[in-house]
């Protein structure tokens, strides 16, 4: 793993106060193979109160029957159902007997009312049990309903999160439809060392369980905290995240928790800078790493401190364009915390309130001059939500709060891509749907195998044994598109025929219209869709 830092600006002019962004940053490397990788200690823990009936059920048993068939059996296992009851369903087991664990998720029931805290409790201590530092152990909690039975207070649920974090226990939170409480879903969460997720459709739900597995099977690094040392240089800072944050005099520590293979973790901090008097270089804080990295032959600790300097120069000498990074990230954190503010309003009733810090942020964006389509597309989605705002409790409810509430902690946890993907599903729900696929524009060629594929105005030719696509640099085809999975697909050659598979994607891939489900034999003239991004599969390589 490789930590560095940037600042928007690193020569400020003499004599004058200044605002500043320092963006922090861990880049890890690729996670490694399944037989070298870290095993996890899951607790699954199911709702299954009354209101789970129907759709939500089916989707979460084939949700939980998918995670199971992708644990190996150095993997442990544990599930919990709960209503106004707390029902253990396997105790902790290496998951070895795929099938008959399967069977016993089949025959899940709904009924009752909702004793989050027990059934999350349990799930603690059924993972406490086979609890190991080697492993990576996890509660994952769902739910769709409010916490009615038990303990219902959010400050003792987060209190207890935060304590089985320091036990070595994380947890995950999902919750399912319009009637849970997302503010306490995502504070334990966030408090736990786990994700939040907003399953706002019960067909999400597979989609939502294979994200948070994916992470857990690619962790290179856990306990991940940035901490900044100021010194008299900088009278304030801000976080535009919303990492969990602790003081120590004039240390602030930020809890970024886990680190996944080929990701970026970045914290953005606001310095405010009283006016420098004297020229030349100058140190005005210390930023500080720590983290437990995770290899094939244990854990260890690492510790990297670095100086951040600034230049102080006469004004004729300081640059007037900002770091771009570092610009865009800073739009993006402030059209987040616009989206919690504008919700914190609208709670209250002041939807004109709302609508006009919405539009305020979007024409920061606008004017900021950024040439990106992300920080475009989340002005347009800015402009959209304030015209929202504007019909006031007709188009405000329990479903849109937690959509805009979801965006904005997506964005502030550091997954922006994840804000990008909810909208473009709620964009898809919102477009009538063609009764047959669209067939192929390029004729197909049966039993032809391809020699290249096409995408946008460029040719891959296909001459490898395996070629990767997805968002990840470390693909040969690399699509950095939103909703596009960092690892997507891939294409396979067993000896004279070139097989495609998903890998694992969040939304899928589509050959010649239709979902692919396991392999498919490439043919000259296959088209595939992956969220929007079209490839077309010829037999030249011109």
């Amino acid at each position: 793993m490789q930590a560095d830092f940037v600042l928007d600006y690193d020569v400020l002019t003499v004599e004058q106060a200044h605002k500043l962004y320092l963006m922090a940053r861990l880049k890890s490397g690729p996670a490694p193979g399944d037989e070298k990788r870290r095993p996890v200690n899951i607790g699954l823990v199911i709702d299954r109160s009354g209101s789970m009936a129907g759709e939500k059920l089916d989707y979460t048993r084939q949700a939980a029957q998918f995670l199971v068939q992708n644990l190996g059996s150095h993997d442990i296992l544990s599930i919990v159902l709960y209503n106004d009851k707390v029902e253990t369903l396997l105790y902790p087991e290496n998951v070895q007997r795929k099938d008959a664990i399967c069977q016993r998720i089949e025959g899940i029931k709904a009924s009752g009312t909702t004793n989050l805290s027990g059934g999350w409790l349990e799930g603690c201590n059924l993972v406490s049990q086979k609890y190991e530092a080697a492993r990576v152990n996890r509660v994952i909690l769902m739910s769709d309903g409010l916490a009615n039975r038990g303990i219902t207070d959010q400050a003792k649920l987060v209190a207890l999160a935060q304590q089985k974090l320091a036990e070595g226990i994380s947890t995950t939170t999902m919750g399912l439809g319009k009637d849970f409480n997302e503010d306490l879903m995502m504070s334990i969460a966030n408090d736990g060392g786990g994700a939040f997720y907003f399953i706002e459709s019960p067909e999400v739900t597979p989609t939502i369980f294979h994200e948070e597995l994916q992470g857990l099977l690619t962790l290179v690094g856990q306990n991940l905290l940035i901490s900044l040392e100021t010194q008299t240089h900088i009278s304030t800072v801000n976080q535009l995240n919303a990492y969990p944050m602790q003081t120590d005099g004039r240390r602030l520590s930020y809890r970024l928790g886990d680190v996944f293979g080929d990701e970026v973790k970045t914290l953005i901090l606001e310095l405010n800078v009283p006016a420098l008097t004297t020229l030349g270089q100058q140190q005005i804080a210390t930023l500080h790493f720590e983290y437990d990295e995770l290899t094939e032959n244990g854990t260890q600790h690492r510790v990297w401190d670095m100086p951040v300097r600034v230049n102080v120069a006469p004004p004729e000498s300081v640059p007037e364009l900002a770091n771009p990074e570092v610009k865009r990230s800073v739009m993006l954190l402030k059209a987040a915390q616009a989206r919690a503010e504008a919700v914190q309003h609208a709670d209250k009733g002041r939807y004109s309130d709302a609508a006009k810090i919405l539009r305020a942020a979007a024409e920061a964006i606008q004017k900021a001059g950024i040439d990106d389509a992300r920080i475009a597309e989340e002005g347009e989605a800015l402009l959209k939500q304030a015209a929202e705002m504007d019909r006031g409790a007709e188009a405000y409810d329990d479903y849109s709060r937690k959509t805009m509430s979801t965006q904005a902690f997506y964005t502030m946890m550091d997954r922006h891509e994840s804000t990008q993907v909810l909208r473009m599903r709620e964009k898809q729900r919102t477009v009538p749907m063609s009764p047959q696929p669209t067939p192929p524009v390029t004729p197909q060629k049966t039993g032809v195998a391809p020699k290249a594929v096409k995408w946008n105005d460029k040719t891959f030719p296909l001459n490898a044994d395996l070629i990767r696509v997805g968002r990840a640099l470390h693909n040969e085809i690399v699509i950095s598109t939103p909703g596009v999975s960092r690892f997507h697909c891939q294409i396979k050659r067993e000896g004279d025929q070139l097989l495609l598979e998903d890998v694992g994607s969040t939304n899928g891939t589509l050959v010649n219209g239709s979902p692919l489900k396991g392999y498919h034999i490439l043919n000259a003239g296959d088209e595939i869709n992956l969220s929007g991004e079209k490839l077309i599969f010829v037999d030249t390589q011109e």
